[in-house]
């Protein structure tokens, strides 16, 4: 969870004891950088004096980009921050606006929700303003989280009634067309109707499969695994893939990773989905890079401790993702491609949160799209 605090006050002053210029590098200065909450110091004029790490990590402007400019200046993609501040001080009460999207340029912005506060003096008088930016990107991610898992929920009920009811009927039918194909050999007619039946019979019982992956996973087995050894075997079985597309693969990994206690079955099924996407991206050939490291201060949960994680990434030279996929592509059915089911993702996001970890999607430029994958070391967390 992180915080933006702006405060504004006076022209210095040698008789207000409050300005903070009046204790330069002193304890003021040094609560304010060390505090986890992002600050801004400004003076009444407006102009930015202060600026702590937590801002700049926040903002990802750097203090001598904001040290010195106005308020209005540094804020003016996100002028409801200006208006706040006015508003406070032509008031003096406090502002709050719910939720709005805080600009940060090159095409950045964050949803926050601003409050805005008067800060007094001894005397009564208004020193300032302070600003206090909540962010809800991690707001957001637990609400969509708690919908996908919503759908899935619901979803597995119904597969779970439907399941046997759709694969019984499914093995009757293409028994008979192999039946039909053995007896009708010298028709040719029938060879390909019998072949259409089969091969579409296949295709319904692998659809049936991955929704009962998605609606009830099966419970991890955990034991100690070697990702590197599941990336190499998920690239064996992928090689006929490569090859046809004329991908080329990129193997940028940390052979000091420890094991993980994960289940091999289920890493193997998450890496050849991505796999398969990334290839299915590439029509003309390109990249596949396969980047691995250990993070020992990542957090799953905001406010949770650190712990470590082992951190994948797949990424391909692909076209990289739509905003329309990049909004969706966790949703069960969701698709871009002509013959896709929408369900590999889905897996995928239910694979790894089953697992103890998180997937995040992304696009690299020039251009090219990225999966992150977030495992626990020492299982689910």
């Amino acid at each position: 969870m992180c915080y933006l605090v702006v405060v504004t006050f006076e022209p210095f002053d040698p008789s207000n004891a409050f300005a903070p210029q009046a204790y330069p590098g002193t304890m003021l200065e040094n609560v304010l950088g060390s505090l986890g909450e992002a600050v801004v110091l400004t003076d009444r004029e407006g102009r930015v004096l202060f600026v702590n790490a937590a801002a700049q990590e926040l903002t990802g402007w750097p203090e001598s980009q904001l040290c010195g400019r106005a308020v209005a200046e540094a804020f003016a993609a996100s002028p409801v921050v200006v208006e706040l501040v006015q508003r406070t001080l032509t008031s003096s009460q406090s502002q709050v606006c719910g939720e709005t999207m805080l600009q940060l340029g090159a095409g950045r912005s964050l949803p926050v929700r601003v409050s805005c506060s008067p800060v007094w003096s001894r005397t009564g008088a208004i020193e300032g303003t302070a600003l206090v930016f909540h962010d809800l990107t991690y707001q957001h991610k637990l609400e969509q989280t708690v919908r996908r898992t919503e759908t899935l929920a619901r979803l597995g009920g119904l597969v779970a009634g439907l399941a046997h009811e759709i694969k019984n009927p499914l093995g009757g039918i293409r028994g008979a067309a192999q039946l039909l194909a053995d007896r009708c050999r010298d028709n040719e007619e029938i060879r390909e109707y019998t072949s259409i039946m089969i091969r579409e019979t296949d295709r319904l019982a692998r659809l049936v499969d991955q929704l009962l992956i998605l609606g009830a996973p099966a419970q991890p087995k955990m034991e100690l695994v070697n990702v590197h050894r599941v990336l190499y075997e998920v690239l064996r079985l992928c090689r006929p893939q490569l090859e046809d597309r004329g991908v080329a693969t990129v193997l940028e990994i940390d052979p000091s990773l420890p094991d993980l206690r994960s289940d091999a079955d289920q890493l193997t099924q998450l890496f050849l989905n991505l796999i398969h996407n990334a290839c299915d991206a590439m029509e003309q050939g390109g990249r596949v890079t396969i980047v691995t490291r250990m993070e020992t201060d990542y957090h799953i949960v905001k406010g949770s401790g650190p712990g470590k994680f082992l951190r994948v990434e797949i990424a391909d030279t692909g076209p990289g993702f739509s905003p329309a996929a990049l909004e969706h592509a966790f949703e069960p059915f969701f698709t871009l491609k002509p013959k896709g089911s929408g369900l590999g993702l889905a897996i995928c996001q239910r694979i790894v949160a089953t697992l103890g970890g998180d997937i995040h999607l992304g696009n690299r430029e020039p251009h090219g799209a990225v999966v992150t994958v977030h495992l626990p070391v020492d299982g689910r967390k």
